[in-house]
């Protein structure tokens, strides 16, 4: 039996999932919920779907993307998920008889997906930051999304804290903790 890993995703923090990438044996796929979108290069006609793409450093991810790109639903009958329902987009499929993935072979690289989904004041748009394999394996390295509602978001590594500035931030927070701690005392 295979046992398939989700992983849902909370793009904004208020407490509703947004995305939910799913992996098992044969592949790794992501869930666009609701009415979201991920970003994707079509197949020829007369195929429907495509590959979640594999987008470089510096792309853009808005309303308008470049022309070989396109907006999905994991969905492609209703462009709608459901709760519960059960619609992924690949993004890697590895199976006896070959790979089908944007994303180079083991070790993987380094790449990002663009995504888009809706809030009460519009379309959101923004990415996912990540190391994958075509084989299906790979670390998610975090996430940003444009908080200005249908403007764009050049895709760029998700910072994060050097480790100078987790020292001298907790140093400031350690001495500012010690200066109450001694006016409570007198």
């Amino acid at each position: 039996m295979v046992h398939t890993f989700l992983y849902p995703i909370d793009i904004n923090g208020d407490g509703v999932v947004d995305f939910t990438f799913a992996a098992d044996v044969g592949a790794l796929t992501l869930r666009t919920e609701r009415a979201n979108r991920v970003v994707y290069r079509p197949d020829p006609p007369p195929d429907l779907g495509g590959l979640v793409a594999r987008l470089e450093e510096g792309a853009e991810i808005g309303p308008s993307l470049e022309p070989s790109l396109g907006w999905r639903s994991s969905d492609l009958g209703n462009g709608y998920v459901s709760p519960g329902e059960w619609e992924f987009a690949a993004i890697a499929i590895h199976l006896s008889t070959g790979t089908a993935s944007e994303w180079p072979r083991s070790p993987g690289a380094r790449g990002f997906i663009g995504i888009g989904f809706e809030l009460e004041d519009g379309w959101h748009y923004g990415y996912f930051d990540a190391i994958l394999a075509a084989e299906g394996g790979g670390v998610l390295l975090g996430w940003a999304y444009n908080s200005i509602p249908n403007a764009p978001i050049i895709a760029r590594p998700v910072p994060e804290p050097s480790i100078w500035a987790l020292l001298v931030g907790g140093g400031l927070l350690m001495v500012w903790f010690r200066q109450k701690r001694n006016a409570r005392m007198g």
